[in-house]
């Protein structure tokens, strides 16, 4: 997790973010699940934390304490009882203080196992590395290691042809860590050098699957430094991704004494990727001349065998690596953290090309450019409608989604582990299910929690967030959630309180009028205990505006003359900057700045979040019933069609009559096989419910294929999302509510006698 607001000294200063992607009360334990077959008697952590190893059955009986560890250690290394099964349970003495990695090892005598394939190599530090398939590793550690940290030796089987180094190939006074470079095969001589002719030694396109490593390790001619021996770290690196270790090992071995070790890896079935090894000692003097005639040697076991363990730990890598970056979204390969999740799922397809998760992950990844992975639809019965069939299908998977955050995330403080910022992202999407009659009880007391442990947890001061932070996060605090909350709790005191302080907080503090006359959001970074007025901060964003989300719902449910006045008054102040563009057209300006009145960033439609912005001007419209604010719709609709301002929750084509133009280019859309808004308005147009078989249809099978990813995957929780507008749309008449609409569109709700009846009955609403 990311503790932004972090308890630990140094960490908390003038520059504050939420805490994201952890809980609360985070960073006190850690549980790991041994697994039944494997035994476990060392323990290598790596990280500041301090506290004691325990053993129990599970996590909550975890008593038997193994070990403990001190503060200040960077790297520890503890023998334990051997231990099968159970849970291991490190018990933090100083919440958050953090654990970079954890190695659970069985450390005892035996032989390496003789194995399908066994290829065998030596260490000759006078070889000079110049193997082209060992360029990419060669240039690797040059970019990572400082100079005397570049000690770079090849292993080669016996009989491969290799160049001599000159002294100047090597540090001249090198640190005591050795690189080991194996070639994956012996094929790859640079340009002007001698081939390698008739043989060849490789475990390119090797079938069987690396079972582990054996090193014999020569006798060290240096000094004990330890208790009478000489320490050393082994680390065997990924060959698709060098920055991963497939073990990192800390061992001991007297002066002058040869050693062998087996070191089992998970299993790995290679790619041509050359392999390296890294071998650090305590001990001065030792360098890469300490390892001359080191044989390793690599042992394959039955491909069929080593497959388990090579795609379960291919698709974890994928499913944690790609949680850090499913935000972003990026696919450039010059940015590693996507170019590792890459190398990870093109290795597992490679090895697995049919692995259902893998192959939904990559398309969601590639943004669905490859079509769709196969998908059976679930059959409708006989006699039953397509459209309703298919709508409580979609809206069974609505359920199943939040039934699994509020079962195996949410806990008894509130909140779900993403941080309540965006827990509280997470969480707009109760309301319109609550609202569809699915669970409302359920749902309620499950967003009433989360929104009980943004108080709980400090995040208010004065109405605003405690931290100071941009215009959207400062929404995301928990003014949303507070929002949320008035959707099922209709004139509920406490919550309508905190709304009106919040109103009030942007009366004062926020949303001023400017030197010019006009009202405009004077800073996009802001908190209850101070705001930011320099320059650099009075500019209102289209992200600015989902913090009215309070002065809306006052403004429409309790005719509170300040949030109407707020919402009005931004939207005349937005309209007093629009322009023309060069073609002559009614244009609004992204960005408006507090003080000068100056504007920035192009066009609303070029920045982000332009749709959010329209809900100032439909309520203006709303609240006033003058046309003028309709001028920023129809900007909308001349860039982006009539679906463009489908963020509007209301039925906003018959609210303002638009039918005769708009309805027939959306029924076109839908025609063209275009769902979503578009199918919607085009069964409004002609009655024809295919058009919303086809919508729900599509919304269940992308829902059906991305459930995993929403729910085990463990994406960051304001990333997740079973999507229910459309649902709402068809069942209540318009959108109650989704993140960042803040306008209830919605003319109905529905509430049923007995749970899971809503599931059962399917529902058309055209409204108005």
């Amino acid at each position: 997790g990311v503790y932004n607001r972090s308890r630990l000294p140094g960490r908390n200063d003038y520059f504050q973010l939420p805490d994201w992607n952890t809980y609360v009360e985070s960073g006190q334990h850690l549980d790991l699940t041994l697994p039944a077959g494997e035994t476990v008697n060392r323990m290598e952590i790596r990280g500041a934390a301090f506290g004691s190893l325990a053993h129990g059955p599970d996590a909550e009986h975890a008593t038997e304490v193994l070990a403990t560890r001190p503060r200040g250690v960077v790297r520890s290394v503890q023998d334990i009882p051997a231990q099968q099964g159970g849970v291991l349970r490190f018990s933090n003495v100083e919440q958050e203080t953090p654990i970079q990695e954890v190695w659970a090892y069985n450390v005892s005598e035996g032989a390496e196992p003789e194995g399908t394939v066994k290829q065998t190599y030596v260490i000759d530090s006078q070889a000079l590395p110049d193997y082209t398939n060992l360029d990419a590793l060669r240039h690797y550690i040059d970019g990572r290691f400082p100079a005397a940290e570049r000690s770079t030796v090849m292993a080669l089987p016996k009989g491969a042809g290799s160049r001599r180094r000159g002294a100047d190939s090597l540090p001249t006074q090198p640190r005591p860590i050795v690189h080991v470079l194996i070639p994956s095969g012996v094929g790859d001589a640079p340009a002007n050098q001698p081939l390698i002719r008739s043989w060849a030694y490789s475990w390119e396109n090797m079938h069987d699957g690396l079972d582990g490593v054996a090193i014999d390790l020569p006798a060290l001619g240096l000094p004990a430094t330890h208790d009478g021996l000489i320490p050393l770290n082994i680390r065997i690196k990924d060959p698709i991704w060098p920055a991963r270790d497939m073990i990192d090992v800390s061992v001991s071995v007297q002066p002058g004494q040869k050693r062998t070790l087996w070191l089992d890896l998970r299993d790995r079935i290679l790619t041509p990727d050359s392999l390296w090894l890294s071998i650090a000692s305590a001990a001065p003097g030792f360098d890469a001349a300490a390892l001359d005639g080191a044989q390793i040697r690599l042992v394959f076991k039955p491909r069929a065998d080593a497959l388990k363990e090579h795609v379960a730990d291919r698709f974890n890598q994928v499913r944690d690596n790609w949680g850090f970056l499913v935000e972003e979204h990026t696919t450039s390969k010059r940015q590693r953290l996507y170019a590792r999740v890459y190398a990870d799922l093109s290795d597992l397809l490679r090895v697995d090309p049919d692995h259902e998760l893998g192959r939904l992950y990559w398309n969601y990844i590639s943004y669905n450019s490859q079509g769709r992975p196969p998908y059976t639809a679930p059959a409708v019965p006989k006699g039953v409608p397509a459209w309703a069939f298919n709508q409580v299908q979609d809206l069974a998977q609505v359920r199943q989604f939040v039934d699994w955050w509020i079962d195996e995330r949410q806990v008894a403080y509130g909140d779900f582990g993403g941080g309540i910022s965006d827990d509280s992202d997470l969480t707009q999407q109760w309301p319109g299910l609550a609202l569809m009659g699915v669970q409302p009880d359920r749902l309620n007391a499950s967003l009433t929690a989360l929104s009980d442990a943004v108080y709980r947890n400090g995040m208010f001061s004065n109405g605003l967030s405690t931290i100071e932070t941009d215009e959207l996060h400062s929404y995301e605090e928990g003014i949303n959630t507070n929002s949320a909350m008035l959707y099922l709790n209709w004139g509920d005191p406490l919550t309508v309180e905190r709304l009106m302080e919040t109103v009030k907080a942007f009366d004062e503090r926020i949303i001023l009028r400017n030197p010019q006359g006009n009202l405009l959001f004077s800073s996009n970074w802001f908190g209850g205990n101070k705001v930011y007025r320099e320059p650099n901060w009075q500019w209102q964003k289209p992200y600015s505006f989902p913090v009215l989300h309070p002065a809306f719902l006052l403004g429409q449910y309790n005719a509170d003359p300040t949030g109407r006045k707020l919402v009005i008054g931004l939207a005349d102040g937005y309209l007093a900057h629009a322009g023309t563009d060069e073609k002559g057209r009614f244009t609004l300006p992204n960005e408006i700045n507090w003080a000068t009145g100056a504007t920035r960033g192009g066009e609303l439609n070029n920045g982000s979040g332009g749709g959010d912005t329209m809900h100032t001007f439909w309520a203006a419209w709303r609240w006033t019933g003058d046309a003028k604010y309709l001028q920023a719709l129809d900007y909308r609709v001349a860039r982006g069609g009539p679906g463009a301002l489908a963020n509007l929750g209301e039925n906003y084509v018959d609210a303002l009559g638009r039918q005769q133009d708009w309805y027939p280019k959306l029924t076109a859309e839908a025609d063209a096989g275009k769902t979503g808004f578009a199918s919607l308005m085009a069964w409004q147009a002609s009655g024809d419910t295919k058009y919303i078989d086809a919508l729900h249809a599509d919304g269940l099978q992308a829902k059906v294929q991305r459930a995993y990813m929403n729910t085990e995957g463990h994406w960051w929780s304001d990333r997740v999302e079973a999507p229910s507008e459309f649902l709402q749309r068809a069942r209540l008449g318009g959108i109650a509510l989704k993140r960042n609409q803040s306008w209830p569109g919605h003319t109905v709700s529905w509430r049923f006698d007995r749970d899971g009846a809503a599931e059962q009955v399917a529902l058309l609403v055209h409204a108005p």
